[in-house]
């Protein structure tokens, strides 16, 4: 119903190659029976069978015609904490763009102002009734799948951050599918994520999802970060060649991930100068929570998880980009925000979260964000 009332689509939106979309929906069915389910629903709101293979009801996209995405996050165990309960604490990094002008440029007026691709984020409460975890996530791109993050009632907390080192690398040969007819079957990046929501209570059962599925990207490439109640935790990465997979335990300690190939760089030693620029940002991140977490000896609070990730969001990073002349010019033309920060409970399976609202411009000339209180949302 969203889909359509909000976003006007019409049938003719899902409409693709038979070969591909039969192939999708027999991966789906066998694989992730409880999303073929929910396609069976999509295609009768739309008024055909889901077996007419003209039609794809795998996603229901939105605000995507035509992304890398940034983010920190931090996996704190039961044991790190204050309260004895394991968080997710996660800052959202995106273009406040929309797709079309991030892909070709400033828009001609005679076009109209698109809307910017996360202008309207959804929270969701998820409830499989034949099977299945119910489960409470953002998402953004597509209602159906477009899964960022996210908790579900066994407590299993998941997000998705982009690899940009792995774009970087991949040059001219990164392959983003921006056409809804996809010549290719399996789960792209946010799908796997709607995967393990829904069907994975521990993190030895994602383990065994994520290596067993068939995966592909949609945007761009990348990496998970994944904890269950227990306090056990792992970072799943691939390859910029996609022809490796691998898991990173996070041994029972707070566990950083934010833009690069931690298999790559598992050590300081391994990682770029330190020194912030625009080009080794992510590293920089990743270093200032490292550090501040490394300099902590008592229990985390909560609110020291707020601070921790407040220290690595855009706002934080612009401010120290524009403090170096050398880099003040190219930061100034970065068009991205800390769309939201969440925190999540695993005990309480539930969420805050703060969502960027605008900026505003001070009488002294510099910029400053608006964002929402943060709001909770839980499971019934």
């Amino acid at each position: 119903a969203i889909a359509q009332e909000r976003y006007g689509q019409e049938l003719d939106h899902f409409a693709a190659k038979p070969l591909y979309s039969r192939a999708r929906r027999i991966y789906l069915q066998n694989n992730f029976p409880i999303h073929w389910k929910r396609m069976q629903g999509a295609a009768a709101a739309f008024g055909v069978s889901l077996d007419d293979d003209h039609y794809d009801f795998s996603a229901l996209d939105y605000l995507t015609d035509v992304p890398g995405f940034g983010c920190s996050a931090v996996y704190y165990p039961p044991a790190t904490t204050a309260t004895g309960v394991g968080y997710l604490s996660r800052n959202f990094d995106f273009s406040i763009d929309s797709m079309a002008e991030m892909f070709l440029g400033p828009q001609p007026p005679e076009a109209g102002k698109p809307r910017p691709s996360m202008s309207e984020p959804y929270v969701m409460r998820w409830y499989p009734t034949d099977g299945g975890y119910a489960s409470l996530a953002i998402h953004a791109f597509d209602t159906l799948s477009g899964t960022l993050e996210g908790i579900n009632s066994a407590g299993l907390a998941v997000t998705i951050l982009a690899d940009d080192e792995g774009v970087t690398a991949l040059g001219t040969n990164w392959e983003p599918h921006l056409a809804r007819a996809l010549q290719v079957v399996g789960l792209h990046e946010l799908a796997v994520m709607r995967l393990l929501l829904d069907t994975c209570a521990t993190v030895a059962e994602a383990q065994e999802a994520l290596l067993t599925s068939k995966q592909h990207y949609r945007f761009v490439p990348c990496h998970y970060l994944i904890a269950d109640e227990s306090g056990n935790s792992f970072i799943y990465e691939v390859s910029t060649g996609r022809n490796f997979q691998h898991v990173i335990d996070g041994t029972g300690a707070p566990q950083v991930i934010t833009n690069f190939q931690i298999h790559k760089h598992s050590t300081p030693d391994s990682m770029p100068d330190p020194k912030l620029t625009l080009a080794n940002e992510s590293f920089w991140r990743y270093r200032e929570l490292v550090d501040r977490i490394d300099r902590q000896h008592d229990g985390f609070t909560t609110e020291q998880m707020k601070t921790n990730n407040d220290c690595v969001n855009f706002h934080s990073v612009h401010a120290a980009l524009s403090a170096d002349p050398a880099e003040r010019e190219q930061a100034s033309a970065v068009r991205a925000r800390t769309v939201w920060h969440s925190l999540y409970d695993q005990q309480a399976k539930a969420m805050e979260v703060s969502f960027y609202l605008g900026d505003e411009e001070l009488p002294d000339g510099t910029r400053q964000e608006r964002r929402s209180d943060y709001l909770t949302f839980g499971l019934d």
